[in-house]
């Protein structure tokens, strides 16, 4: 039948859609990860770590399969985190650096996440730090990169 192929003719063409943004993604993390330099050592979370943390929650809980309530706020409590700088950068306040930051949540189903912010090191947008991706535990783990 005619909608038959449609349909199957656009369910192809979404899977090649949807390869070509996992091959983007991929490519974009590598490019990532060879613009970094090694990874401090973790250590205890800052207050600018959890308002990192605050500026991505909104994105957090999407990924948390959490509707967004008005007015209300999530417990993310920022525990640990580790930066890794863009090479041939030196330490300076506005280098590029990538966070990785431990949050405990408020979720029974997720109570611990890793979030991955990124900050630029020059502001050309709206928003100053970038969400790039998080991992969902049901236990506490050791924070990694990823």
């Amino acid at each position: 039948c005619f909608q038959d192929h449609i349909i199957r003719k656009r369910a192809t063409e979404m899977g090649g859609l949807m390869s070509k943004a996992k091959a983007f993604d991929a490519d974009l993390h590598q490019r990532e990860e060879n613009a970094l330099g090694p990874p401090s050592k973790t250590m205890d979370a800052s207050e600018y770590a959890q308002e990192l943390v605050y500026l991505v929650s909104k994105t957090i809980e999407t990924h948390l399969d959490l509707l967004p309530v008005p007015g209300k706020s999530r417990t993310l409590e920022a525990k640990q985190m580790i930066i890794r700088v863009l090479k041939n950068k030196g330490e300076g306040e506005n280098d590029g650096k990538m966070y990785y930051i431990k949050c405990e949540t408020d979720v029974a189903e997720w109570p611990w996440i890793f979030v991955k912010v990124y900050e630029p090191p020059l502001v050309t947008n709206v928003a100053r730090v970038g969400f790039r991706a998080m991992k969902k535990m049901k236990e506490e783990y050791k924070l990694v990169t990823f």
